[in-house]
């Protein structure tokens, strides 16, 4: 049996890696489990925004990252009660440090884990992990994309384990409060083109007569001049999870356009899919892009801006493919919730200390 679980991860800030890590140990907490977050410093972190006033009280910072400042406290890890160890996206961490006290932690912790965030091994277009990488003794490494497992099986073995990716939770925004907080019209259909991050802003043809009644917003970091009338952008300061909830309630379609196309398959992930799909608006994405490829009727897929108007025009009006979109996305949210994919994690870890 086991009562307390470590995670080194990110945590409280805009990462792919900090959005896998809150709904699974958010489902343990829920499930009675203890939690000890070890993060990174606030000097010294992987993504752009962080959160550090609002951390819990689990939450310890006590390192950076390996292209930063590579520092590791390794106090917390060597003096905090932990009966499991879990490792998120180790290439970011300071593993060189890690490796030199894993010994300790072998000792403490019932069983080790790792998941692995690395789209590849192969290929000369991107580097290679250092050895380091290779050198820990992990119980289980669990991949979250059918396009790792090549790679993963081949280094680890029987020791890989497939999880899949977590998606937040179904919930409601009330889209008429929200569109008074947020100082948006009411009498109008809101399209949002969130453009921040690896996201970048699209839009279909305008001006065009049959979307002049639509409210095009844009949320983006850097300044953009827009000369169409319908048209607004925001530059709002970094969102946290309920304040980006608003702003999709408060929309009736969202576009997430972010485009990729490798020359050979990675295992490319929308972290921001997962993020949004459970409060009911349909997103618009493109047909071309990687980050999508494993997405069918749960999302509307453009090939061009045309496309993207005709799927605007039936996503605004809840037509027949956009009903079909909605409800395909309600129960890849239900597949794919939070405590699902936490009572998987926790089978994985009963099967290892059994």
């Amino acid at each position: 049996m086991f009562k307390t679980i470590g995670i080194m991860t990110a945590w409280n800030q805009d990462s792919g890696v900090a959005m896998h890590s809150k709904p699974i140990v958010y489902s343990w907490l829920k499930m009675g489990y203890e939690v000890v977050i070890f993060s990174f410093i606030k000097e010294d972190f992987h993504g752009r925004v962080i959160w550090d006033e609002y951390d819990e009280p689990f939450v310890i910072r006590c390192f950076g990252t390996s292209g930063g400042t590579n520092f590791l406290d390794p106090r917390p890890f060597l003096l905090e009660k932990y009966d499991i160890f879990v490792v998120q996206d180790l290439k970011m961490l300071p593993m060189d440090n890690l490796a030199k006290i894993f010994h300790h932690i072998k000792k403490k912790a019932k069983a080790t884990i790792h998941v692995i965030h690395e789209n590849t091994v192969e290929g000369s277009f991107e580097p290679p992990q250092p050895p380091s990488f290779y050198a820990f003794d992990w119980d289980a490494v669990v991949y979250f994309d059918k396009r790792q497992e090549s790679f993963v099986k081949a280094i680890y073995g029987d020791k890989a384990h497939y999880i899949p990716f977590p998606a937040y939770p179904l919930r409601k925004v009330d889209k008429d409060k929200a569109r008074e907080e947020l100082n948006l019209p009411k009498d109008k259909k809101i399209v949002l083109v969130y453009a921040i991050g690896g996201y970048t802003p699209y839009l279909p043809d305008l001006p065009d007569p049959e979307l002049d009644d639509i409210h095009f917003l844009i949320l983006t970091r850097k300044p953009i001049r827009v000369k169409y009338k319908n048209v607004e952008v925001r530059s709002p300061p970094p969102l946290r999870d309920e304040d980006l909830d608003k702003y999709v309630g408060a929309a009736d379609a969202v576009i997430l356009h972010k485009v990729r196309t490798p020359l050979v398959p990675l295992a490319l992930k929308s972290s921001a899919a997962y993020q949004l799909m459970g409060l009911g608006v349909p997103l618009l994405v493109p047909s071309i892009s990687e980050f999508f490829i494993e997405f069918n009727n749960e999302v509307l897929k453009y090939t061009d801006r045309h496309h993207l108007k005709e799927l605007i025009l039936d996503a605004v009006n809840l037509g027949e493919k956009t009903k079909k979109t909605l409800e395909a996305a309600r129960k890849f949210v239900e597949e794919h919730s939070p405590e699902k994919i936490g009572k998987m994690f926790i089978d994985l870890f009963h099967k290892l200390i059994g």
